[in-house]
């Protein structure tokens, strides 16, 4: 599909949820409605989670390729769509009589409960219990293995600086990587968004219709919504185009991007893949080393 126009420069505003003093109840009804949009299916080609998952396994070569790798997503928070990826990939992987792979989920600030209750689901996702900054780039995976770091909808949150050394990190001590995003400053992510911000008038009545609280702060007192405006729009305006991102790891070196490809042995891509018509795209940025490809 052709690109979208970006309408505006990247601002690297403040997200409610990146606070300290965001209350915990805020995250949680925001991470349900985050899991429910990677499962919502309104294409021929499955929910958002399914269509992601297979550019996954098509940037990294196919389904033989993906069975060399080990994905460690970066930023799990309480889990995102790390889980139905993992599903989905291991079923494909099984029906054409491969080997299955592993999911490590990995923070900065580990939800173990969450994590807890993802692998007592599946006997291929593991958790580290200890703090893991992805801007350090520690490896998980054995030298004879393959590792893929994966950013779902995460990546936006570090500004450029952090986010330059989280880039840096994955090329240094991983084999490949994959961003997944929801939002940008395009026309279509700004309208997709405001879907979601309405959001909450339907799914707190369908979800929290036993908590007071919930009901208080949707209906009658909107922090909720005013809570998914104030990020959605924000996460919008965070989000970088593919030169951006690219410009991360060239920036200091002096050299275009496919000089930097050609130097260091690594194939960058990205594009953009409609998954929740009419407005919802999906932005996905990948590298892998080219000797991997």
């Amino acid at each position: 599909m052709a690109m979208q126009r970006v309408l505006f420069p990247r601002l690297h505003l403040a997200e409610v949820e990146d606070q300290s003093w965001c209350p915990s109840w805020l995250r949680e009804h925001s991470h349900k409605a985050l899991l429910r949009t990677w499962r919502i299916s309104m294409s021929k080609r499955g929910p958002p989670a399914v269509q992601a998952c297979q550019i996954l396994v098509d940037q990294l070569g196919g389904p033989k390729n993906a069975t060399k790798y080990t994905f460690v997503d970066a930023c799990a928070g309480a889990g995102g769509p790390t889980p139905l990826i993992e599903q989905h990939m291991n079923q494909e992987l099984k029906s054409a009589g491969l080997d299955s792979v592993r999911f490590v989920l990995t923070d900065l600030w580990p939800d173990i409960k969450a994590w807890k209750e993802i692998t007592s689901r599946s006997a291929n996702i593991s958790y580290i219990e200890q703090p893991i900054d992805a801007t350090k780039g520690v490896r998980l995976v054995a030298p004879e293995g393959k590792e893929c770091r994966m950013f779902n909808l995460s990546f936006h949150h570090f500004d450029d600086a952090p986010a330059e050394k989280v880039l840096t990190s994955a090329v240094d001590s991983a084999d490949a990587f994959v961003i997944f995003e929801l939002t940008h400053r395009t026309l279509p992510a700004l309208l997709n968004t405001t879907l979601i911000i309405l959001s909450p008038f339907v799914t707190t009545l369908r979800d929290w219709w036993w908590s007071p609280m919930y009901l208080l702060f949707t209906y009658i007192i909107p922090i909720i919504p005013i809570f998914y405006a104030i990020d959605g729009y924000v996460s919008c305006a965070r989000c970088r185009t593919a030169d951006e991102t690219w410009n991360l790891l060239t920036r200091h070196t002096g050299l275009g991007v496919r000089e930097w490809e050609l130097k260091n042995g690594w194939e960058l891509r990205s594009g953009q893949q409609v998954v929740l018509p009419p407005f919802g795209t999906l932005y996905w940025y990948t590298g892998v080393k080219r000797d991997n490809v």
